[in-house]
């Protein structure tokens, strides 16, 4: 129902409680961030105080709240966070803005992510250190074009410690939310062209590097493949992966806390879209429930379907391997 000029004030800050971990006092988070007593805080909860514009921009900064969808909740307009790499927000804030949104994640009793993957969900590959290193350098060197790496060739010390050290933190912080995934067998597609177009340019320092980059993606799909079987991640929570044969045009990440929910629409590699707005919030939730109906569950059953799916990602990066080495 469309909030009033009366009540506006108060659906507002309902949706930021809703945002708030239940673990958290709503009062003296919102104390906190406006910088005022507790007294102050309770008097804007009960109305008594209007929050001041720069108020309400901190809160929608803070909680990705939209006053669009207040104002004009079935408008087919939807307010999106913009997070885009480049020379100017480095991939060590992109890196920290992700470890903050999992930590944020990680502060609900009830949690789950669910992904539309048209590429494999780069929380794998960060798992694995001779891959992470290479989709990391790949993003500053091809795609943002850091002036720091574009003369640079590709060898597994190239990147800083701590670029590493966010990827391993992001994974075990990834690994305690259950999730489902939903993948075709092109998941792997992009990480071989990518691997191929390094070869084939000599952006490698050494070629023995293609092969063994093609070696750890194996690695990467039969541990996977282990963990589906399981039904969990390593040291972690459940994973329920669905293949869809039917090619993702996108990816898109749908978490849920509590009674909040965010959509995240990742583009050109590594940005981010990001938006809490409720009616885009239902959409999306409606199409992944569709699409996982048209998917076939192969976690935990379903052992000749795993076997057949991760097989042909297998079979097509041992491929790879055999035309570059």
């Amino acid at each position: 129902m469309a909030a009033t000029s009366a009540n506006i004030q108060a659906t507002f800050l309902e949706q930021i409680r809703s945002r708030v971990p239940e673990n958290i006092s709503f009062v003296d988070k919102l104390a906190e961030l406006l910088n005022v007593s507790r007294d102050s805080a309770y008097r804007r909860i009960r109305g008594e105080t209007v929050l001041s514009l720069d108020e309400v921009k901190k809160l929608c900064d803070r909680f990705g709240v939209s006053l669009d969808s207040l104002l004009s909740p079935t408008s087919n307009s939807s307010l999106f966070y913009h997070r885009a790499l480049s020379t100017t927000y480095t991939l060590d804030q992109w890196l920290n803005g992700v470890v903050s949104n999992m930590e944020v994640v990680n502060g609900y009793s009830q949690r789950e992510l669910i992904f539309a993957a048209r590429d494999m969900p780069f929380f794998h590959y960060v798992r694995l250190p001779e891959l992470s290193a290479f989709k990391f350098f790949f993003w500053l060197k091809t795609v943002i074009k850091d002036p720091a790496y574009v003369n640079q060739s590709f060898h597994l010390d190239v990147l800083p410690k701590e670029i590493l050290n966010a990827g391993t933190r992001l994974w075990k912080l990834y690994s305690t939310v259950p999730s489902t995934e939903i993948w075709s067998d092109e998941a792997v597609n992009e990480t071989i062209k990518q691997i191929e177009f390094y070869h084939e340019c000599r952006f490698f320092a050494n070629k023995e590097l293609a092969g063994l980059l093609c070696d750890r993606l194996i690695n990467l799909i039969n541990l996977i493949k282990k963990e589906s079987a399981d039904g969990l991640k390593t040291g972690g929570e459940a994973i329920r992966l669905y293949e869809n044969e039917i090619l993702i045009a996108d990816n898109t990440v749908f978490a849920r806390m509590d009674k909040m929910r965010i959509v995240y629409i990742n583009y050109n590699s590594l940005n981010l879209l990001t938006t809490h707005q409720e009616t885009f919030c239902d959409r999306t939730e409606k199409y992944l429930n569709n699409l996982t109906k048209t998917s076939t569950l192969i976690s935990a059953s379903a052992e000749k379907e795993r076997n057949k799916f991760f097989n042909k990602m297998r079979l097509r990066i041992e491929a790879c391997k055999a035309r570059l080495v």
